[in-house]
Order: structure tokens, then sequence, then C-alpha cells
């Protein structure tokens, strides 16, 4: 039976040449995620961020929402073509591959939801558009034993993990930063539930640093901190081939905050350029 699991980060809600350049980022502000809503677009977007060192190399960090808008999984799937190596995200057992439009039934309590948020928002699923079985994507994630092995190392579970969620997405609605009941029950009655949804989880997606902030406490959670390292460790030992000049990280955008970092700390890397991509179109 195959097993093969995303972590959402909606719950409460590269390497190549090139030539030098100076940052173009300001990283204090960097943002992995964004709600737009002007006379142009009306949409959640999501963006590709370059970094870069000082020999020229760049490694791309790809931000996933895991339910969107078909074309913007086709745009995604048409970008991965260029690159060498596509280290992806999914918490499964080592060696296995993904096939194409499998389309397997969920297996988890986790991919269940995922489901339910495809069906309510009128949306598609990554794992059923993304083409994981082209043969430059790379598994850069922990396997289900690796990931239960290190929550029970922290003592840690799905439970203790849904609870912080809450209690952070607790924190936001009593703050009035966040979706309250009453949003909820408008956009349910509104005639047009599925989209006045889209509008206001795109809004909190936005904007969940604290609580992924509450999520990892001090010492880091497997969810994001342990999963990112195994990711790291990966981009190393491609980075390290020297046929691969030109990589991707494609991570859920809750995973990039933290991505960011290890590029600027441990690789001497700074973002130099981004280009967003339209995840949610929120026009009618």
């Amino acid at each position: 039976m195959k097993k093969y699991l995303f972590i959402p980060c909606f719950l409460i809600t590269f390497v190549s040449l090139a030539s030098t350049a100076p940052p173009a980022i300001d990283t204090e502000n960097l943002v992995f995620g964004r709600y737009t809503n002007d006379q142009e677009t009306h949409a959640l977007e999501m963006p590709i961020v370059r970094y870069q060192d000082e020999q020229g190399r760049t490694v791309d960090l790809v931000a996933a929402v895991h339910v969107g808008d078909a074309a913007y999984y086709a745009t995604l799937n048409e970008k991965f073509k260029s690159y060498d190596a596509v280290l992806f995200e999914a918490v499964m057992p080592k060696n296995m591959r993904i096939q194409k439009n499998s389309k397997a039934s969920p297996k988890s309590p986790i991919t269940m939801l995922q489901h339910g948020m495809k069906n309510v928002l009128k949306l598609t699923y990554q794992m059923d558009q993304v083409d994981y079985s082209a043969k430059n994507f790379v598994h850069a994630d922990m396997t289900p034993k690796e990931m239960s092995n290190s929550m029970a190392d922290k003592g840690e579970s799905m439970l203790t993990m849904m609870i912080k969620l809450w209690r952070a997405g607790l924190v936001q609605q009593l703050s009035g930063e966040g979706m309250n009941n009453a949003d909820m029950m408008l956009a349910l009655m509104s005639g047009d539930a599925s989209h006045q949804l889209k509008i206001l989880i795109a809004k909190e997606m936005v904007n969940m640093d604290a609580a992924f902030d509450m999520l990892e406490g001090a010492e880091g959670s497997t969810l994001i901190t342990e999963r990112n390292k195994k990711a790291f460790s990966v981009l190393k030992q491609e980075m390290l081939k020297q046929k691969n000049n030109k990589l991707a990280v494609f991570y859920g955008a809750g995973h990039l905050k933290d991505m960011s970092q290890r590029l600027i700390n441990q690789f001497g890397m700074q973002p130099v350029s981004i280009e967003w991509i339209k995840a949610w179109d929120l026009k009618k």
C-alpha cells in the first residue's frame, strides 16, 4: 500500500550559475505568501525566491500551497522542467516514487482534511496535479519512521501539534487578527460560500508567522525544524554533484522562513529576486 503525506502548513488557516549581484530583497520584510486585492489582481500568490552567494551560485525556494488552482500547478510543472533537480516534501518511505495522476484514496486524517478543503473550496490537490514522476524530482523529507522517532524524542504527537495550532488560532481570534465565527457564518450564508471562504482563508494563510512560532517553540518542532534539517542535508548532497547547477527546493510555504535563514546563515546566501505566482484566483 502506498503511503505518502503532506503536512499542511495551513491547518489554522534551486542551485544555478549566475553573475554576482547585490541582494535585491530586504530580508527583514521577506514573506512567502501574499493576498493581493487591487484593480488588476485578486488572488492568493506564492513566491519563488532566489538566493545567491558571492560565487554567483543560486538556490530557489519554491513556496507550495497544497490545494490550489489547476493553472497554478501547471505553471509549476512547466518551470520545474528547467531544473537539474527539484527537491520535494512528502513524508513517505525511502526510494518510493509518486506516480503521475495516481489519485490515490486519502489514507491519513491530514490527507483527508486536504481533500476536504479541495472539495469545499473548489480547488485541486497538489499531489494530483504536480508531476512527481519526473526524473529530476528528488525526495528531500523524512520517512514515516524518521518522523515518528523524531516526534517521540521531542514528546510530540499529532494531537499536541493540533492543540498548539488551535491555541495559536484562538490567540489570533482574541486579538482581532484572525478569522472569527461571524466571518465564517457570513461566508457560508453569502450564496457563494466556496468563493467567500477562499478569500477568508487566503487572508489567514499569509499571516501565520506568530502561529508557527508558537508551534516551533524554543527547541523547534519535527513538523518544521527537523524536516527542514533533513531537506537541507539532501540539498547539500545535490550541490556536490557537478552536473547539478540548477536546483529547486519545493516545500510548503510555512517551511520557508526557517529555510531562508538556513540559506543565509549556513550557505552565505542572500535573496536577490522574487517571482510571484497566482495560486488561487479570487476574481469572480
